[in-house]
Parts: C-alpha cells; sequence; structure tokens
C-alpha cells in the first residue's frame, strides 16, 4: 500500500470515525434537549376557563394565588403535570415535564414584588416579605427583570443583605432553594436568615410553613424540586448590608492550595475553613497546571470601593474565550494523545496567566456572583455535575482525583473543575444536610461536541464510590440504575445518603397525592410510583 492510500486509510479510520461518534452524540444531546418542550400542552392554552391567565410563548405567568389554584384544579382533574420553570438555570429534566399533558408556568405578578420590609426596632435586621419569582438578580432571559426589580438591590437599597449568593444570580428565589443552591462559604448560608416559606400544594392548599412552629415539615419542604407544591411567598430576616473585600490570583499548580503533603491537602482545607467566602477553579490538563484563587471577607459597606472585574467582563473576551474551549474541544477530538494536551495547555495557559494578585472591595450582590460579568447565559454557557462530600474526605477526593488524571489525562477535560465549601444545612434534602462539605464542579461547555453524560460519567464512577457523596440536585445527575463502585444510582443509594428521605417522601404523598408535580425524571430518580 503506497504512503498516500496509508495516510488516506488513517484518516478514514480514526479521523472520521471520530468526528462522525462526537457528531452523532452531539446530535442525540441536541434532540434530547428539545424533546423538553417548554410550551404547555395546548388543550390548556385554549383553555376558557384560563384565558384571563397572561400567557408568553405557551407558558401560563400566574399573577396572584388565585391563578395558581385554580391551574392546579385544572392539572387535577386532567391528570396533567404542572412544573414551574423559573429562570431555567437547571437541567431540563430537572425543570420541565416530559409528557404531552403538561401545564408550565413562570410566576409573575404579585410573585416578582417584594411585599414588605419591616426593620427591628434597632435596626439590626429586616423582615423582608417577597415574592418567590422575583429574581436575585437581573435575569438577561426575561425581558421584564432588571437591575432595579431585582431582590438584591432592593434590599440593599433598603440597607440589608443576603449573607450568601451564587457564582450568578440569575434565579428565582424559589428556584434557589428548591435545589439546595449556594455559594462558597462554610461560613454563611441561606439557612442563616430563611424564616418562612407560603406553599401552594397538590391539593390547591396554601400551607404557611414557619422554621420555629413548623419545623420538620419546613426542613422538608425548602429542598423539594417542585415536587411538594408551588412556592409563592418567602420571607427572610436579613442583617445589614455589608461589603466584600478580598484577591483573586492565578498561580502555578506547584505554588498552589493544591499542593498535597503525603496525600493530605491541608492548605486547601484551611483556605476552605479560614475564609469567609472562597472558590478555585482547577485547571488540571497536563500541560496547564493552574489555579485561580478567589476569596474574600465581609468588610464595612462604607468604605472606598474597588470594583471587581471579572476576565470575561468584555464581550470580546468572551468571544476569544469561546474561541479558545472550541479549538481545545476539536483538538480533543481529531488529534487526541499528548500531542492535544499540548495544544490545549498552549490555549488554555492564556486565558490563565501567572500575575499581581487583583483586589477588589465593592457591595455583596456586585462581588458574591461574580459569573453575573461574563456571557453566561450565551456564548460561556456551562453545563455541570457538582458532588458534595463531607469535609473530612477532602484528601480522599482530592487524591482520588489527581490519580484520576494521571492515569488518563484526557479526562481532566478542556475547561475547569470548581472546588469550593458549603455551610451545613438544616434542610433534609440539601447536600449538605448536617455536615460542611467540600464541592467538585467539573464543568463541561455548552457548546461542546459531544454528550456531557459521557464526561461527567468519569467524574462519577470514581467519586461516588466516597462514602458520603450527594449531588446537586439542579445539575446533571446519573442515570438511575447505574451502577457506581459498590452502589447503584437509585432509590436505595439515595436512602443511604439522605437519612430522611423516607419521611420526605412521605410528606411528599401528602403534599401531592395525585402527583401532579411528578415528572418521568423525578419518578424514576426518586422511585415514585404511579397511582393506580
Amino acid at each position: 500500500m503506497s504512503l498516500l492510500n496509508k495516510l488516506l486509510s488513517f484518516i478514514e479510520n480514526i479521523f472520521i470515525y471520530h468526528i462522525l461518534r462526537l457528531w452523532g452524540l452531539s446530535i442525540l444531546y441536541i434532540l434530547r434537549f428539545f424533546s423538553y418542550k417548554s410550551e404547555s400542552t395546548k388543550k390548556y392554552l385554549d383553555d376558557n376557563t384560563l384565558n384571563d391567565i397572561p400567557k408568553k410563548k405557551g407558558i401560563f405567568h400566574p399573577q396572584n394565588k388565585e391563578h395558581i389554584i385554580r391551574l392546579i384544579k385544572v392539572a387535577r382533574s386532567n391528570h396533567a403535570t404542572i412544573r414551574v420553570v423559573g429562570s431555567g438555570h437547571s437541567v431540563w429534566e430537572a425543570i420541565y415535564a416530559q409528557n404531552d399533558n403538561c401545564i408550565h408556568i413562570i410566576l409573575g405578578g404579585d410573585f416578582k414584588k417584594i411585599h414588605s420590609i419591616d426593620i427591628s426596632s434597632n435596626g439590626n435586621f429586616a423582615l423582608v416579605n417577597v415574592g418567590a419569582g422575583c429574581h436575585l438578580g437581573r435575569d438577561p432571559n426575561d425581558k421584564e427583570s432588571s437591575f432595579e426589580n431585582s431582590f438584591n438591590f432592593q434590599v440593599d437599597q433598603k440597607g440589608y443583605a443576603l449573607p450568601i449568593l451564587g457564582g450568578m444570580s440569575h434565579q428565582t428565589i424559589a428556584g434557589f432553594l428548591q435545589t439546595s443552591s449556594s455559594g462558597g462559604s462554610l461560613k454563611h448560608g441561606i439557612a442563616d436568615v430563611l424564616e418562612e416559606i407560603e406553599i401552594i400544594n397538590g391539593k390547591g392548599e396554601t400551607v404557611i410553613l414557619n422554621k420555629k412552629t413548623n419545623e420538620d415539615k419546613f426542613n422538608a419542604s425548602v429542598v423539594s424540586m417542585g415536587l411538594f407544591g408551588i412556592i409563592t411567598r418567602v420571607t427572610f430576616n436579613l442583617p445589614k448590608k455589608y461589603s466584600v473585600e478580598g484577591t483573586e490570583i492565578n498561580k502555578e499548580f506547584k505554588d498552589s492550595l493544591l499542593v498535597n503533603d503525603k496525600g493530605h491537602y491541608q492548605k486547601l482545607h484551611d483556605a476552605l475553613k479560614n475564609n469567609e467566602y472562597f472558590h478555585m477553579n482547577w485547571f488540571p490538563q497536563k500541560y496547564v497546571q493552574r489555579t485561580s484563587q478567589w476569596n474574600g471577607k465581609l468588610v464595612s459597606p462604607d468604605l472606598p470601593k474597588k470594583p471587581y472585574k471579572h476576565l470575561l467582563k468584555e464581550k470580546f473576551m468572551n468571544v476569544l474565550a469561546a474561541l479558545a474551549l472550541r479549538i481545545s474541544n476539536l483538538t480533543d477530538i481529531l488529534i487526541g494523545g499528548n500531542f492535544a494536551q499540548r495544544i490545549i495547555g498552549l490555549v488554555l495557559r492564556t486565558f490563565v496567566r501567572i500575575r499581581n494578585p487583583v483586589h477588589f472591595r465593592d457591595l455583596w450582590f456586585k462581588v458574591l456572583p461574580n459569573d453575573d460579568q461574563a456571557d453566561v447565559d450565551r456564548l460561556m454557557k456551562t453545563s455541570y455535575t457538582e458532588i458534595w462530600f463531607p469535609l473530612e474526605k477532602i484528601d480522599e477526593v482530592m487524591n482520588t482525583l489527581e490519580r484520576l488524571f494521571r492515569r488518563k489525562p484526557s479526562y481532566a477535560g478542556t475547561f475547569a473543575i470548581e472546588l469550593y465549601g458549603a455551610k451545613n444545612s438544616p434542610y433534609w434534602m440539601s447536600p449538605s444536610y448536617k455536615r460542611d462539605v467540600f464541592r467538585v464542579n467539573p464543568y463541561w461547555w455548552g457548546r461542546n461536541l459531544g454528550d456531557p453524560y459521557e464526561f461527567f460519567e468519569e467524574f462519577w464512577k470514581v467519586l461516588l464510590p466516597i462514602d458520603g457523596a450527594r449531588l446537586h440536585w439542579g445539575k446533571y445527575l446519573p442515570k438511575p440504575g447505574e451502577i457506581y463502585g459498590e452502589h447503584i444510582f437509585g432509590i436505595y443509594y439515595l436512602r443511604h445518603c439522605y437519612p430522611k428521605l423516607n419521611n420526605w417522601l412521605d410528606i411528599r404523598e401528602e403534599m401531592d397525592p395525585d402527583q401532579i408535580f411528578v415528572t418521568y425524571y423525578w419518578r424514576r430518580v426518586f422511585d415514585i410510583r404511579k397511582n393506580i
């Protein structure tokens, strides 16, 4: 065979195979994405008894409790599934119904407003009553959402603040609570300030749950993935506003907090424990080996401001970053091996340059959700699976990840892995229930060719066998029935992880006996049997 024929054969057998395989996986992923219809079933959109409830793009926008109760009544009488969409920040399977008999809603009207702010006699706290559909920050996908009508801005104007926010603030208040979202802190959590929720259950009843007078049902309901009912109102007891002062610095791996001492990651452990706010992006690729570390602390809001500036604040930088991720993804697919790792290293190191520490000091809601400055809803849209471990498991987790990347460098992917913590929570289904946690959050760029499940699978295989591992409810979960170590992901595994799961399922049955909030996705995860 001639050299040319050998070359053509190589291209046919290697490159074309990989291209077709990855394109095939990508097409399947896209088809799965579009199989989740956001529109409600047409017969409900045309229902005369629901005509007065505003609708946009096939989604109902109830303005008050009467609208919600009527939608629930229609869903019950037609055995339909009803789901709240919120900001759509979670994976689609976790949000939408997977059938042709559904009602999808986005809370509007009264549910987007702050109803009252009652300041304590000494002025140190404010009891804030707010609609559960109010966005924490501005949601770029909601034309009615603005910086000025966001929850964060409004309470800050009155002199008060939430103690924690996630890396982005597009979520609605209910969405943030229902999936147990959290920022990077072992010292502050949303449970510190949440006092009461109002929920309309599957029977159309308004249930008010207070953390003191209804402790068990309150702790069960706060994190319930929309399976107990529709949260309509939330009450916070907020402390005085503050600024966050801190630094962001990029380091070579050998100079970072990830350097271990005979398998012990004491520096990382201490950073999580000693900083009020902390998170790190780790780039573990063979020829990158860098970290980007962010830490902050509470300071007086009266101190001079030095705004935080995200690397991807400018549109042009988002375009460059997307181009870098595209090159890395295609290189990994088409070339592979050590040469691909070298190219990926060259590309990514450009965006994780070693530089002097960047100092910042600004108001809490401008600093904590620092990814708000990047184009995370379009060019830099990213998918995740987030695994939470007891803090004392940090050595086992990090050693496991380092072994994985040494054994198979391509498993490091073409983006970052976020490392951070979360404070222990009283909520039964929170992954940090009754324990401080260390969190591992691998990034999958949303425009990658390939299937995120296949990428996350490698992390589930090595990390879920670690005792105490739990997963973020709003991000990618393994498919029920898949085996990880000694565990099969599903109801028995979840019972092992969550000691109050059986009690939680009993309350779910009480709140929604007709299962109008239960989707195919959640039915499989929790083994919720259909009513006969």
